[in-house]
Order: structure tokens, then sequence, then C-alpha cells
């Protein structure tokens, strides 16, 4: 099959034009040809470049949300057919409109603020020295990623970044690390560090925790109090200090004070 114009076709199209070749075991091709002079918009170009990534089987599926995705959902409480989803992402809206109609149910779970987290002694880059740890001033510096030998496709990489970074609770991020260790193996030392970062937000978001971040061996958190203001959690009038010395274990440490720490006054 030869498709002239490819750019002037929706994702749907080009997919199912695709589908229509080859059945059982015989091999067919579909060809997709541009213009030699035209030049691509943008929403073209992303269509183009859908239709080229999800080629395997089972693909439909993605191929639908990627569509929605670029199209917009539409209006969903009227008759429109496409619409501004398309502006902040589809996985966003859907956040967003779980957040607004839990605030109108008067759901509190859903409503918790997202807690920053800075912690001086990892990174997030994606290249790494000495197999884990780059070398810093201070000592170790260990860098937290879904390493891309681990998870070559960058794909399902990207998709587990993201279901990790939405994740709303710590036996959710549990979940991902279980199905990650099972499909890919055991977790290399920058994942760890990745899914013990991301259950450190959800317990601080748990604890009324709006940012948590280190300083050396001090640990910084600033924690909702009943009036609405933000105070330093302190112990003893003192800032938490944190023991281990390698990186990894500090994680652990901090994950073990937010589990103590007591939960805000409502």
């Amino acid at each position: 099959m030869i498709i002239e114009g490819a750019d002037r076709f929706g994702l749907a199209q080009l997919y199912q034009l695709r589908g229509r070749v080859g059945r059982f075991n015989r091999q067919a091709y579909a060809y997709l040809f541009l213009h030699r002079h035209a030049e691509l918009v943008e929403g073209a170009r992303r269509r183009l470049s859908a239709i080229k990534q999800y080629n395997q089987l089972g693909a439909g599926f993605r191929i639908a949300m990627r569509d929605l995705e670029l199209r917009g959902a539409g209006n969903i409480l009227g008759s429109a057919q496409s619409g501004h989803i398309s502006t902040v992402g589809f996985e966003l809206y859907c956040q967003l409109l779980r957040r607004s109609v839990a605030k109108m149910k008067g759901d509190r779970t859903t409503l918790v603020d997202r807690c920053e987290v800075n912690l001086d002694f990892v990174s997030h880059a994606d290249v790494i020295n000495d197999g884990r740890y780059e070398v810093a001033e201070e000592g170790p510096l260990l860098t937290a990623t879904l390493p891309s030998d681990w998870i070559p496709e960058t794909r399902l990489r990207i998709e587990a970044f993201r279901k990790i970074a939405l994740a709303l609770d710590v036996d959710e991020v549990g979940e991902w690390r279980d199905h990650l260790q099972d499909r890919y193996g055991r977790l290399p030392a920058e994942a760890e560090a990745l899914i013990q970062i991301a259950a450190i937000r959800c317990l601080a978001e748990a604890k009324g925790i709006s940012s948590i971040g280190t300083d050396g061996n001090t640990l910084r958190c600033q924690q909702a109090s009943s009036n609405g203001e933000s105070v330093t959690v302190l112990i003893g009038n003192r800032f938490p200090r944190l023991t281990a010395k390698d990186p990894l274990r500090k994680l652990a440490e901090i994950r073990g004070f937010l589990s103590r720490l007591s939960q805000p006054s409502l």
C-alpha cells in the first residue's frame, strides 16, 4: 500500500490503513510518502512520529491514547469532539480533574500538596561515574534514575518514570517497585534511589510536609501546622541529624524518620 501525502491523514486513519495490509503468514508493506518540498507542521510531525514508534503488536490502544492527546478529548460536559486537553497532556488533565472532583466531594486525601524534595547527596543526572556514585567534595553523590542499560526501551523507561512520579502513597510506590523488579530483574542502586525518593515524597505529603531537604547531615523539613502556617520540624529544639554515610542508607534513615513523625493536626 502506498499512501501519498501522509501528513494530511489523521493518526487513527494512518493506523487503520497500515493495518489493512498483511494477513496471517503473508508479509506486506505500507509506504508513507511526503511531498518533496513539504514543510511539516508540528501536529503532522507528531502523528508521523507516533505511527513510526508504535509498530508492535497490541499498539492500537497506545495509538488511540496518543491520538487523544494530540487532538484533545473534547468537552466532557458537552458535545465538542476536540478540546484543550492536548495543551496539558491527558494524564495531567485526568489528575487535575480527579482533584477537582475530590474537592467538590470534600475528600481531603486526594488534595495533598506536592512536597519538594531536595537532597544534596542525590543527583538526578543520567550519566554516572564509578557504577553507582559520582564524586562530590562532601562525599559520594548517588544518582537517582532508571538506567538505560536496565530498561533499554525509551518509551517504557519514560512510562515507568511517569508512574513513579504520579504515585500517591507508599503502597503504590512499592507496587511499582515489585513490578519493575519482576519485569527487569534486581533493581540497580540508581533505580532503588529513585524508588526510595518517591516513597519519601509520599510519606512527607501524608505528614503535611511541604519541603524536605538536607544540608550535609542536617535534615530540614517544613510542616503545616494546625493554623495553616509552615513550621520547621525540630527534635529537642534542634534539626534532625543523619548518622549514615552511605547515600542509600541515608535515604532509608530519612524514610524511617518520616514514618515516626506524628501526623499534622487538622
